[in-house]
């Protein structure tokens, strides 16, 4: 994609609170990169306290067609013994980082 900050391949760190894919995770490879709409309001889930479970897609058929900025499928940095996994992460929530710096951050945490 010709106006991502991240490329295919490169490491990165993700964000410090929240959940990322099934569990906390630290970081991980760029394996893909695609572009992100607002989803249409027939199309949005909701919690049963009302709030939004999601507002964004990748798929267009899905979405009004505004598009609101790139999605980077990553596989996650694990220590040795725990398996990855593929999560989709949206752009502003990604930090350049190194593979020793996501690997760091689980022992010093």
């Amino acid at each position: 994609m010709a106006n991502a900050n991240f490329k295919v391949g490169q490491v990165v760190k993700f964000p410090f609170t929240g959940v990322v894919g099934l569990r906390q995770r630290k970081g991980g490879i760029i394996t893909s990169v695609e572009k992100m709409y607002e989803l249409k309001d027939e199309n949005k889930r909701y919690y049963p306290n009302g709030v939004c479970k999601g507002e964004l897609t990748t798929q267009q058929h899905l979405s009004n067609g505004n598009f609101k900025g790139y999605a980077y499928k990553c596989k996650t940095i694990q220590p040795k013994g725990y398996m990855a996994e593929m999560v989709t992460i949206e752009e502003f929530k990604l930090r350049p980082s190194t593979k020793e710096q996501v690997n760091n951050s689980y022992i010093n945490s």
